[in-house]
């Protein structure tokens, strides 16, 4: 399922018809970013961490990627390896 609505997608969205944790990580960032902590992104790229700044398309196609990730198979891994586990 590729969602064409989210604002702050990822690359690699065909694979969440085989990897539905990648989507759920996914789904979860772009929430986050659109609703409950008011683009998320653009405070991590801000300078001074107070003050948000636009983020970009790339930066935001980049950061969705990178957490996508985390729902994957190798991303689950390492966070396990950090010592977390999903419940």
């Amino acid at each position: 399922m590729v969602i064409n609505d989210m604002k702050n997608c990822g690359y690699h969205q065909n694979r969440f018809k085989d990897n539905p944790e990648e989507e759920l990580f996914a789904l979860a960032w772009d929430n986050l970013n659109r609703t409950y902590h008011n683009d998320t992104i653009d405070y991590l790229m801000s300078d001074d961490n107070n003050t948000p700044t636009q983020a970009t398309q790339k930066e935001r196609e980049v950061a969705a990627t990178v957490i996508q990730w985390l729902g994957s198979p190798c991303g689950k891994f390492f966070l396990e390896e950090l010592g977390y586990v999903k419940r």
